[in-house]
C-alpha cells in the first residue's frame, strides 16, 4: 500500500468521524432544546389559553349578576316583558353571547337570540299559551319589527336544561350541554340564576347561553400559530369545542348529537384523545397539567392538557397540540448551517490531506528508487555507477537526516569498490 494512502486515508478517516460526530450531537442538541422550548411554550400557551376562556366564560356570569342587581334596584321589572326584551337586546349590543333569557314558574318566557349572521330576534312565550313561542325580528334600536314565525307544541320551558338545572340547585350554575327545543340543531351550556322575590321566594331563572359553535369560532381565534389546535373535552371524553374548522358535534336528522372525542372527524382530536385513553383509564385521573408527544400522520406532536375547573360547576379539559414543525424551523436552518460547515471542513481537511501526505512522501519515494539503484550495483559487485542522483530533503529532520546517511553510504561504497 503507497505510503500516502497510509497517511491520508486514516487522517480523513479520524476527520469524517470527527465531523460526523459534531453533526450528531449538534443535532441532538438542536431536538433536545426543542423539546425544552415545546414544552414551555405549550405551557405558557395553554395558561394564555386558560386565561382567555376564564375572562370569555366570565361574561354570562357577570351579565346575570348585572341583571339581578337591576332587578333588586327595580331598574328592570321581569313582568314587562316588552321592556325586558328590549333591555336583553341592549345587552347583546355590548357582550358577544348567543342568548340572554329569563322565565318565570309560569313558563312564560322572554329571550334575545343572536342568530350566526349577527341578527338579533326577540323570543317571547306568555302564560296565555305556554306552548307556543312567538318571534320577532327587530329594528337597529331593538324594537320588534315583525312576527317572523310561531311555534307551537313547545316542550314547557322548565324542562329545558338551563332553567331545571338552577332550579333544581338553587344557586348560580353552569347548565349541562343541552339541545335547544325549538332549534334541536343547537347545543349551548348556560349560565342559569335562580331569580327570588324579596321574601326570597323562588320565582323563576335567568339565563345566559354560550353556544357550542360560537364557542369554537372563539378557540379559532386563540391559537400562537396556524397550525396549533385547540380542544376542549368533558371527563366523559364528549367534545364540546375545538378551533378545528369540524364542528364538535354532529348533525343528524337535522339534530344536533354530541361526539365522543375518539369520533371526531379530525384526525388531531381523534389520536389525541385516543393516546390520551391508553394513558389514563380515566380521564377523571388528570387533575394536574400533562405534557406527552406522539406521532399523528408521521408529524411529531406536542400535547398540553390542562384541567380546568370553576365554583359554578365546570369541569372540562383543555388540550393544546402543537406540530413540531412550528418549532424545527430554526433547528433546520441550523442543522443545514452545520451540515454545510462540516461538509466544507471535511474537503479543506481531505486537501490539506492530500498535500501534506505528498510534501512527506515525495523525498521518501526518491530515497526509495535512489535506494533501488544502489541494490542492483550491490547485486553486480559493481558501484562504480554513479547513475543514481544524490538525495537532498531539508524540510524534514527526520528525512533529512536519513538522505545525508544514505548519500555517505553510496559515497563510501564507490570509494571502497575503486580501491
Amino acid at each position: 500500500m503507497p505510503m500516502q494512502l497510509v497517511l491520508a486515508v486514516p487522517f480523513m478517516l479520524h476527520i469524517m468521524a470527527t465531523v460526523g460526530l459534531v453533526g450528531y450531537f449538534s443535532f441532538k442538541n438542536g431536538q433536545q432544546a426543542v423539546d425544552r422550548l415545546a414544552d414551555r411554550l405549550i405551557d405558557k400557551a395553554g395558561d394564555r389559553i386558560q386565561d382567555r376562556l376564564s375572562a370569555y366564560f366570565a361574561i354570562p356570569k357577570q351579565i346575570n349578576q348585572i341583571n339581578l342587581d337591576a332587578v333588586e334596584l327595580g331598574l328592570l321589572d321581569l313582568q314587562d316583558f316588552e321592556r325586558t326584551g328590549h333591555y336583553f337586546w341592549k345587552q347583546m349590543q355590548v357582550f358577544d353571547v348567543g342568548y340572554i333569557n329569563y322565565a318565570n314558574i309560569q313558563g312564560e318566557f322572554i329571550g334575545v337570540e343572536r342568530l350566526n349572521n349577527g341578527h338579533l330576534l326577540i323570543n317571547e312565550t306568555l302564560k296565555t299559551a305556554p306552548n307556543r313561542q312567538s318571534i320577532y325580528t327587530t329594528d337597529n334600536r331593538g324594537n320588534r319589527q315583525s312576527l317572523k314565525t310561531i311555534i307551537d307544541h313547545i316542550a314547557p320551558v322548565q324542562q329545558e336544561g338551563w332553567y331545571a338545572d338552577a332550579a333544581k340547585a338553587g344557586k348560580p350554575v353552569w347548565s349541562a350541554i343541552y339541545q335547544w327545543h325549538d332549534k334541536p340543531e343547537v347545543l349551548s351550556i348556560s349560565s342559569s340564576y335562580p331569580v327570588r322575590d324579596r321574601q326570597q321566594k323562588f320565582i323563576g331563572v335567568i339565563g345566559v347561553d354560550l353556544i357550542l359553535s360560537q364557542i369554537s369560532d372563539y378557540l379559532q381565534q386563540l391559537p400562537v400559530t396556524s397550525s396549533e389546535q385547540i380542544f376542549i373535552i368533558e371527563q366523559n371524553g364528549l367534545l364540546v369545542a375545538s378551533s378545528s374548522s369540524d364542528r364538535p358535534f354532529a348533525i343528524v336528522d337535522r339534530q344536533a348529537r354530541r361526539i365522543h372525542a375518539v369520533n371526531s372527524p379530525d384526525p388531531v382530536i381523534r389520536k389525541t384523545t385516543e393516546f390520551i385513553l391508553k394513558k389514563f383509564n380515566n380521564l377523571n385521573e388528570i387533575q394536574t397539567d400533562q405534557h406527552f408527544e406522539l406521532k399523528i400522520a408521521g408529524v411529531r406532536q406536542f400535547v398540553c392538557i390542562k384541567p380546568w375547573k370553576d365554583n359554578y360547576g365546570l369541569n372540562w379539559l383543555i388540550a393544546i397540540v402543537m406540530p413540531e414543525s412550528d418549532f424545527m424551523q430554526d433547528i433546520h436552518d441550523n442543522n443545514r448551517t452545520t451540515a454545510v460547515l462540516c461538509l466544507t471542513a471535511l474537503i479543506i481537511t481531505t486537501a490539506l490531506s492530500t498535500i501534506t501526505s505528498r510534501w512527506i512522501t515525495t523525498p521518501i519515494r526518491r530515497l526509495s528508487r535512489a535506494s533501488q539503484v544502489l541494490a542492483q550495483q550491490a547485486a553486480i559487485g559493481n558501484f562504480t555507477n554513479t547513475n543514481f542522483d544524490r538525495q537532498s530533503v531539508e524540510n524534514i529532520d527526520e528525512l533529512a537526516v536519513l538522505s545525508d546517511s544514505f548519500n555517505q553510504m553510496a559515497t563510501q561504497l564507490q570509494i571502497s569498490s575503486r580501491a
